[in-house]
């Protein structure tokens, strides 16, 4: 297989750019002119082409079909234009800055200019690039075209080193992952259905108004004048948190406060949609308080239209289909993918006994003619992985006995001293937001937010105190675990080589934890920073990695949640791979511990049969941990989901 690194220039303006525009609509934009292509065959001299119809015909000579096409940024730029333009899928797509994340994110940076400086390979110089601001191919002159072709043969070259640096990272099925990674990109599977966005968006356009109005007339303005003024005098009350908390301070109602998270000892209005102070305001006995609270709701929650509008014009772009914007490794720590632009990996869940205009989204997402969504997730599984990763017997014995047993109320039972069918709606609920709260060693205080953001609980500190010291003694297992990754940190700043968990599977080295798929979970310049005293006048030590906005505290249970979370992805990839190699289809869209398809109808049974028993079966690095999935396939990705 060829390896061929190619590099596109475009035409742009400050408005007409990448900066300004969704990349999707800014590559299939008539106004963006294709200036010039640079290709370079594995080492053999760099050509460079101007103008689309002399680049699609010199491609004409070139086996994509048999090669790998590599090029920094690929999923933001290139191989949408290699794609969508030219309409080229090669055997294998590659990215050097997909490959350069989990390495230099947090300490050179992913451009493509800090890694060529990092590596010595040279310097990349952008005026030529620049001085090109507002010309087309046309505008060039005979000396401004060769300036263009030096650069662009500088960048491609460049970005072909750089991947010669950067391979001996990667085994196979990581190169594997980014190549699925940006099909999901350049070949999107779902189609979209424009009515039901348009009759969402308009929905959730009056909703507003009416929250808005509504409030006007509670406050006695007056609603029969020019309704757009008096929406616009509210809306910018509302908008503003100084404003919002005057109408509160008029009210004669508190105004609720939070720890800056920027500042040190200084407190903010605590009036985002998940702040426990706010969330009460919506429920308060004073109407227009009420009011208040949730018409900010409804106008600071601009991401539902922001979405659809979105995915309105993506879908316009795309020829009625849906690309799928996600970045590999976009958690550079613990290697899990992340959305981009419109994040399909964080649509809004739809309850089907509660219909809202947010399911819209995810019902959007349809499958062609004749074709079904199969989707599958693993259940429960960073918890699982947490308890297996300590060897907690009481939960281990439990899956053994039943792959797809209830841990909640299981762990019920055991607090409550009654049988699993004993445990009680409520009961299993509170087990529930304890093991998911507090497995990463969250104390009293945050527990108190979890429990109302997550179940709606109001719960006071002394109860929150008492769940975790009940879940704490319950699990020790997992919370000596917890020491245990405090400990391991001096080990990795020492370069000293050792298993961090009972298994054996992930161990310290120089650069971090190495974990059984070779990859690493990076702590780059480790290091103990002083800060603060205890109450007894000690000075406090605490763990940090990285620099500047990249610096990151670190304690025994975030590394174990690091580790948790870069386990649960492995496990999920590695069953991709086998789901492709046993069904030869590829899922259209990755969610952290989901898999979604799309396939012929008459295939969906049997394809989501394959892959429930794939989901099912434990990796073979780690085969004593039992895992489950729920799945089922429909016309929708709503539906199915």
């Amino acid at each position: 297989m060829n390896l061929i690194t190619v590099d596109y220039e475009t035409f742009w303006t400050k408005e007409h750019s990448l900066s300004k525009m969704l990349p999707m609509t800014y590559v299939m934009h008539p106004q963006t002119q294709i200036i010039s292509c640079a290709v370079k065959i594995d080492d053999e001299p760099t050509e460079v082409w101007f103008g689309e119809d002399n680049i699609a015909e010199a491609f004409k000579s070139i086996q994509w079909d048999d090669a790998m096409v590599i090029g920094h940024n690929m999923s933001g730029f290139d191989a949408m234009i290699h794609a969508w333009r030219f309409g080229i899928h090669p055997k294998m797509w590659g990215c050097t800055l997909a490959m350069a994340k989990p390495i230099h994110a947090i300490t050179v940076g992913n451009s493509l200019a800090k890694l060529v400086e990092h590596y010595q390979l040279g310097v990349k110089d952008n005026s030529v690039l620049v001085a090109t601001q507002g010309k087309r191919l046309e505008d060039f002159t005979a000396d401004e075209l060769a300036q263009m072709s030096h650069y662009n043969k500088a960048d491609t070259d460049q970005c072909f080193e750089l991947f010669k640096r950067l391979r001996p990272h990667f085994s196979r099925q990581e190169l594997w992952h980014i190549d699925a990674t940006i099909r999901m990109l350049v070949e999107p599977k779902f189609v979209v259905d424009k009515d039901m966005l348009g009759a969402a968006l308009l929905g959730e356009r009056n909703r507003k108004y009416e929250a808005v109005m509504n409030l006007a007339e509670l406050l006695d303005l007056d609603i029969e004048g020019d309704t757009s003024k008096i929406e616009e005098e509210v809306t910018t009350q509302l908008a503003s948190a100084a404003k919002f908390s005057e109408i509160l301070e008029n009210r004669g109602v508190p105004v609720p406060m939070k720890d800056s998270p920027s500042t040190e000892g200084k407190q903010i209005p605590a009036l985002a949609k998940t702040d426990p102070g706010f969330i009460a305001l919506q429920e308060h006995d004073d109407d227009i308080v009420a009011a208040a609270a949730l018409a900010r709701l409804a106008i600071k929650s601009t991401i539902l239209e922001t979405r659809i509008n979105t995915f309105l014009e993506v879908a316009d772009t795309a020829n009625g289909m849906l690309p799928v914007p996600l970045n590999y490794c976009g958690a550079t720590t613990t290697g899990r993918d992340s959305g981009w632009s419109y994040n399909p990996q964080n649509l809004p869940r739809v309850n089907p006994k509660q219909s809202k205009l947010s399911d819209a989204l995810r019902n959007c997402m349809k499958a062609p003619e004749g074709y079904s969504v199969v989707v599958a997730d693993l259940s429960g599984i960073e918890l699982r992985v947490n308890h297996f990763l300590w060897k907690v017997d009481s939960t281990m014995e439990l899956y053994q006995n039943d792959p797809q047993a209830d841990l909640y109320r299981a762990a019920g039972a055991q607090v409550h001293g009654r049988t699993a069918e004993e445990v009680t709606k409520d009961q299993r609920q509170i087990e529930k937001i304890k093991a998911l709260g507090l497995g990463f060693g969250a104390g009293a205080s945050t527990f108190v937010r979890i429990a109302k953001t997550m179940g709606g609980m109001d719960i006071t500190l002394d109860q929150a105190q008492d769940w975790v010291s009940q879940w704490r003694s319950q699990y020790r297992d997992i919370v000596e675990g917890w020491k245990t990754c405090g400990k391991v940190l001096q080990d990795i700043r020492d370069g000293i080589e050792r298993d961090i968990d009972p298994w054996g599977l992930c161990k310290t080295n120089a650069q971090g934890i190495l974990l059984p798929s070779g990859r690493l979970i990076r702590y780059p310049k480790l290091r103990t920073e002083e800060g603060g005293t205890w109450d007894d006048g000690r000075s406090k030590s605490s763990w940090v990695y990285g620099e500047g906005r990249h610096k990151t505290f670190l304690t025994g249970p975030k590394v174990d949640e690091n580790i948790v979370q870069a386990l649960a992805r492995d496990v999920l990839k590695d069953y991709k791979v086998q789901i492709f190699a046993a069904t030869r289809h590829r899922s259209v869209l990755d969610v952290h511990d989901e898999l979604v398809y799309i396939v012929p109808t008459e295939q969906a049974k049997e394809h989501l049969d394959t892959v429930q028993s794939i989901m099912r079966t434990p990796p073979k690095w780690w085969p004593e941990l039992i895992t489950w999935s729920e799945g089922s396939y429909n016309s929708t990705y709503g539906l199915a989901k």
